[in-house]
């Protein structure tokens, strides 16, 4: 499966392929037969990213909740950030999206772009019903592309402020 939009390409990563990004980017590039990005992951989002593979080793069945999903900017075939779900809904139907792009191509729409295509997919889940996030309260760009994509602040801290969409019955 892909997600397609006008300006990228979004795969939600198989198990092995997520297991390359875990040994490095570029063997995941390679894989991909993507051209180099020559990004690396920072210490928390590989520490965070092996433990969401672990949960998707777990969840096979329900893997695209656990998975990376890469963003790809069609015109340079290059991977330019990626997006994830931190779990499969809850009994209420939340999801919560994460998400990041490298700093090179920030500021263009990408990133809303692809949140917009992935919270699209999330709600054609039958058992989603809601989309929420956490973004740290300094980060304007992210608020940005979160009321984009429709989600509203419910709860704030002197640090965070957490964001989510309903969707309509």
């Amino acid at each position: 499966m892909e997600l397609i939009t006008e300006r990228l390409k979004i795969i939600p990563l198989t198990l092995q392929q997520f297991k390359l990004l875990l040994d490095g980017i570029d063997k995941l590039e390679k894989e991909l037969k993507l051209s180099a990005s020559n990004e690396c992951l920072d210490g928390d989002t590989q520490e965070a990213m092996e433990g969401l593979y672990q949960e998707a080793v777990k969840n096979k069945e329900r893997y695209f909740w656990y998975t990376n999903w890469q963003i790809i900017l069609k015109s340079e075939n290059k991977a330019i950030g990626s997006a994830c779900f931190m779990k499969c809904p809850d009994e209420n139907g939340e999801v919560e999206i994460g998400y990041g792009i490298n700093s090179t191509y920030q500021n263009n729409g990408y990133m809303t772009e692809a949140a917009q295509s992935i919270c699209e997919w999330a709600i054609s889940q039958h058992d989603v019903s809601i989309i929420s996030a956490e973004t740290e309260k300094d980060n304007i760009a992210s608020h940005r592309v979160l009321q984009k994509c429709g989600m509203e602040k419910y709860k704030e801290t002197d640090e965070e402020i957490w964001w989510r969409m309903k969707v309509a019955e």
